[in-house]
């Protein structure tokens, strides 16, 4: 049986999608590791700055004068926006949470994008994809325990970031879907975030040693990485599919804390990572053949 062309966009979305959200979780641990010594500001507009060379390398130098070129200027600067406000919420909510529980209470974002993919795309969204949404967001309230932990208060950061990781996807599909190039799309993204990053990082710049350089440039990259990826894999499948493999980045976020900052989730972490897996897995396990 031949295999449909559709089948085929969908598991390289998937595949993009998962490398996209792992290089995530890595950015949220290098951001944490640099807040400790440099200012927000400063780790803001590395993530942007030091982007630049993926966006050039993965665009012929040909094109290069063409990246700006689109015709959805206030969307391309709107989506801009939003991973700087994100990336802001995740910074701080880093510096004073343990990074899996930061980055669980962020994927109360991708269940919201389920919830909204149907109303805002035009997606089909069935009877299982609320089923995960409702169960998703139960995880969420399990890990956060709003008022039960003195650091409850600061959940309100990745709580934020959560609501525009939700716009961020959508936005994101919505431009791949309409033709616009995955390297406009980082383009545009960059440039706005080195328009907020730059004040910010010059009115609260602290000295730089060998090894914030080293990380400032990993974090850059890798960032340019997975807003790359995740561009072209919403290019390529549609956003209810891709969502429940967004919690990859749990994963990768629960590894880099427990190998770097030696972070040991507790009990109810655990179990609110186990239902957002067990969630993610039964979404597409439903939803995947109507994605066909």
């Amino acid at each position: 049986m031949k295999t449909p062309a559709g089948l085929t966009d969908n598991l390289r979305g998937i595949l993009l999608l998962v490398a996209s959200v792992t290089c995530f979780g890595v950015v949220d641990g290098i951001s944490k590791m640099l807040i400790e010594t440099q200012s927000f500001g400063q780790v803001v507009l590395a993530r942007y700055v030091l982007s630049l060379p993926i966006l050039l390398l993965a665009t012929a130098p040909g094109e290069w004068k063409n990246l700006f070129h689109t015709k959805m200027v206030f969307l391309q600067i709107v989506r801009g926006i939003v991973p700087v406000v994100i990336g802001g919420s995740m910074v701080i909510a880093v510096w004073y949470l343990p990074l899996a529980e930061a980055t669980v209470i962020l994927f109360a974002g991708p269940f919201l994008v389920l919830a909204l993919s149907g109303w805002l795309l035009g997606e089909r969204v069935g009877a299982a994809s609320w089923v995960g949404v409702v169960v998703g967001f139960i995880a969420v309230l399990i890990v956060a325990r709003p008022g039960f932990s003195e650091l409850s208060q600061y959940t309100i950061f990745p709580a934020i970031a959560a609501v525009f990781y939700a716009g961020f996807q959508l936005l994101t599909r919505h431009l791949g879907a309409a033709g616009e190039p995955p390297t406009t799309t980082l383009a545009w993204t960059l440039l706005i975030g080195i328009i907020v990053g730059v004040p910010l990082a010059l009115t609260s710049w602290m000295p730089q040693t060998m090894e914030t350089w080293a990380l400032s440039f990993a974090l850059g990259v890798i960032f340019g990485l997975a807003q790359l990826l995740m561009a072209k894999a919403f290019s390529l499948a549609p956003a209810n599919l891709l969502t429940p493999f967004t919690y990859f980045q749990i994963l990768s976020a629960l590894v880099f804390g427990f190998l770097v900052f030696g972070d040991i989730p507790d009990m109810w972490t655990f179990v609110g990572i186990a239902l957002i897996v067990g969630a993610g897995l039964y979404v597409f396990g439903r939803s995947a053949p109507k994605a066909r």
